[in-house]
């Protein structure tokens, strides 16, 4: 191995990368190939990330056999995916012991909310009880963290020919992953930008009610600076640690996001 050559000949391919143009085609639908030897990167534009991970997975995979953490890798990365394939994402990564996924086109906000909401509640209402269940007092302390962002995206296919992976340009996926690394378990936080798109949105701001002691729908979500974003999109909002999709009303509540619903009659009646 001629490894002060091979290091000189990257030098040259990394000058000529920075020299040689680029171009940049519009993509105004999900492309399902990647440009490998074109020099050529596709934008889609208003594309919403959701990241996914799982908290402390590094320490409690030193402290347990290899078995042992492959089926808590096995149960939760693995349903991670199960969960996010529900709502239809253009694009899924798992990673580690995490993932991402993309949506793009007809209410990709809304299926990317609920895919959040989900994964979130799957971690709650699944994987940990289970976690506890099967190891006692020996179980991990660990659960799923998420986070989400939008914005504009660049991509391409880079590698050598049968190792290439789509690399993702832009801020939806680096902020996504940002805002999951500042959750603790069972937190979604989403930037400035996506709230924007449910602050007035009833079925995602509030509560459904039936658990308050009053049933008045209560506001679900609070604010967070996220320290490693920088500023304008560092004011995010975080869905707390223990809520989920409701036993009694999750189903209608998805449902409605799902179908672009926005109001509420309990909550309209709640600020009159």
């Amino acid at each position: 191995m001629n490894v002060n050559e091979f290091l000189d000949d990257l030098r040259d391919r990394v000058d000529g990368e920075l020299v040689n143009p680029v171009e940049i085609e519009e993509a105004a639908v999900f492309p399902d190939q990647f440009y490998v030897e074109r020099r050529t990167w596709k934008r889609i534009r208003d594309v919403v990330a959701v990241v996914a991970d799982l908290k402390g997975s590094t320490n409690f995979s030193y402290n347990r056999r290899p078995e042992a953490t492959a089926r808590i890798y096995e149960a939760a990365t693995g349903n991670m995916a199960r969960t996010i394939e529900r709502f239809e994402p253009d694009f899924v990564d798992i990673q580690g012991d995490g993932l991402f996924g993309l949506f793009h086109g007809h209410r990709r906000y809304q299926r990317a909310m609920c895919a959040a909401i989900t994964l979130k509640s799957f971690g709650i209402q699944a994987l940990e009880a289970a976690l506890d269940d099967h190891f006692g007092v020996d179980a991990p302390d660990t659960g799923i963290k998420v986070g989400m962002a939008s914005g504009t995206i660049i991509v391409k296919n880079v590698g050598v020919r049968g190792t290439n992976e789509p690399v993702w340009a832009g801020r939806p996926v680096n902020y996504a992953t940002k805002c999951a690394q500042a959750a603790d378990k069972q937190e979604l936080i989403i930037t400035p930008q996506v709230w924007e798109h449910f602050a007035d949105n009833h079925w995602v701001a509030y509560s459904c009610g039936c658990s308050e002691e009053n049933t008045t729908p209560s506001e679900l979500w609070d604010p967070i600076t996220v320290e490693k974003l920088p500023e304008g999109a560092a004011d995010c909002r975080r869905l707390r640690t223990g809520i989920a999709w409701c036993s009694t009303h999750g189903d209608q509540f998805c449902q409605a996001i799902l179908d672009g619903l926005r109001l509420r009659k309990s909550v309209v009646a709640a600020a009159a």
